[in-house]
């Protein structure tokens, strides 16, 4: 995925936007408007759009923190990084090279998922300091901000570490599988197939829910299964077409060793 809107470089890595971020920042912030206002019904409305617009330019920094920890663990293990671009579901560091070992795959893999885990955390530790006394209580805005970030972060730790490729929880599991198997492809190709499973269940679940009455937030669930099971297939074909292109260039090779040996 491409940048539409170019932020800069760090650490030689291009960040960037895409479209499709702008459409779900919007959607953030009127989330987090709407929850301001029913736990803090004293809050002006400035003070409401204020907190809500802080509260989603900080989580898309902590996107990119997630990202950037899987881009500069990815350097460290001698992986070329090109970009890093933010869009609707979350943000994609786009990695040139394969890992080329299980243990380079876990730990690009799981890199993400403890930045977020630690901003999370840290968040929820800061935001009773500035005066949280529960989401149905009144608050600061600096405290709810930290608050809602922290709370967003953990529950983003937990959606990326479901055991479905492509989420980094999927590609956490088809390091362990390649420890174990010795196989990439192998592993990748049952990492990819758990994957489709939860995909499959995400779509019934947010189907489910919406016919149940639970409104458009289900619609949401349903998208990101949706979603999920094009990355998985994705991921499983592009496995299968490394797999035909090395036969095929296995086969060449051999022809020309037996007619170098026929010469």
């Amino acid at each position: 995925m491409r940048s539409n809107v170019k932020l800069g470089r760090i650490s030689g890595i291009e960040v960037g936007l895409h479209y499709s971020w702008f459409i779900i920042a919007a959607l953030i912030v009127l989330s987090l408007g709407e929850r301001f206002r029913e736990a803090n019904p004293n809050w002006g409305a400035s003070q409401i759009w204020i907190a809500a617009l802080f509260t989603a330019g900080l989580f898309f920094v902590s996107l990119l923190l997630h990202e950037l920890a899987h881009s500069l663990v990815a350097q460290k293990r001698g992986l070329k990084v090109r970009a890093i671009t933010l869009f609707a579901l979350g943000g994609v560091s786009q990695i040139q090279d394969d890992a080329t070992d299980a243990k380079t795959e876990f730990w690009v893999a799981i890199a993400g998922p403890i930045a977020s885990l630690f901003i999370g955390f840290g968040c929820l530790l800061i935001a009773p300091r500035l005066g949280w006394q529960g989401s149905s209580k009144p608050c600061t805005a600096a405290s709810g901000i930290f608050f809602w970030l922290g709370y967003i972060n953990v529950g983003l730790t937990i959606f990326n570490m479901i055991p479905g490729y492509p989420l980094d929880g999927g590609r956490v599991l088809r390091a362990i599988l390649w420890a174990v198997t010795r196989n990439a492809d192998r592993s990748t190709r049952i990492a990819a197939g758990v994957g489709q499973v939860v995909a499959f269940l995400f779509i019934l679940d947010g189907m489910w829910r919406f016919f149940s009455g639970s409104g458009i937030d289900a619609l949401w669930i349903a998208f990101i299964g949706w979603f999920l099971m094009d990355a998985a297939k994705g991921s499983y074909a592009q496995v299968e077409a490394a797999a035909a292109l090395r036969g095929i260039r296995s086969s060449l090779n051999g022809g020309r060793n037996e007619a170098k040996d026929a010469a």
